[in-house]
């Protein structure tokens, strides 16, 4: 981890400690919840925060601490309703020296109604099972649609992070093709979806991007483990 890193880190610990404090009914979620508890396995810097029982008083309560407390400049970038399900407030914290600010969202959690929290150290963190069903949800969307040739068509984001978490959740916690038995329909048909239309070049060059602890990891290889776990789900959906 680099100098740089470690800045993140210390003002992430810090924000986490008075979360941890004032916080009623948000608990964190994402990369940087599975980076810190879980995984361990890619520095991530931003601070999702999840709930079901999303509310603005809530949240203004939060950072309104969090600014006091931490004595960080907290603002609001933006307010918006996620592919028009799901209310999510951004804020930004600028970091010293570096360009890019630290990010606070605070998203209604509209996948799981009664999501199990854990807590490390007193802060309360979404379970990794959680995690992992919210992480295939971020490719495959809520639901399907079709194309203009009536093909169905996924209609979550396509990034490199999702899909590294996702192997790093299939090779530690349970094995995409089992998991995925326990989800919804849609979300197993998004998966197979994902499977049969994503660029495997493109996924390798946005892996670049990624601050990847393990030095010898092969993105090859993870692809590879991929294509693997979907056939295997594929084998056993037909049986």
């Amino acid at each position: 981890m680099g100098k740089m890193e470690k800045v993140i880190r210390n003002i992430q610990q810090q924000i986490l400690r008075i979360f941890a404090k004032y916080s009623k009914t948000f608990a964190l979620s994402g990369g940087t919840a599975l980076d810190l508890y879980y995984l361990h396995h890619r520095f991530s810097k931003d601070l999702d925060f999840f709930s079901p029982n999303y509310s603005i008083k809530e949240i203004n309560y939060l950072v309104d601490k969090i600014t006091k407390e931490a004595k960080q400049k907290i603002k609001l970038k933006e307010e918006l309703t996620a592919r028009r399900i799901a209310k999510v407030r951004l804020y930004v914290v600028p970091i010293k020296c570096y360009d890019e600010p630290l990010k606070l969202d605070f998203v209604e959690d509209v996948i799981l109604k009664k999501p199990t929290i854990k807590r490390f150290n007193g802060i309360p963190v979404y379970s990794v099972k959680d995690i992992y069903i919210q992480k295939i949800f971020a490719i495959t969307g809520t639901h399907l649609v079709e194309n203009h040739v009536g093909r169905e068509i996924i209609t979550g984001r396509k990034v490199a992070r999702d899909i590294f978490d996702i192997y790093m959740l299939s090779k530690k916690v349970c094995p995409l093709h089992k998991f995925l038995h326990n989800l919804p329909r849609e979300q197993q048909r998004g998966m197979v979806q994902w499977y049969r239309s994503y660029s495997r070049q493109e996924l390798k060059i946005d892996l670049l991007e990624l601050d990847i602890y393990d030095k010898d990891f092969d993105a090859s290889e993870m692809i590879f483990y991929l294509d693997n776990e979907i056939k295997k789900f594929i084998e056993m959906a037909l049986q």
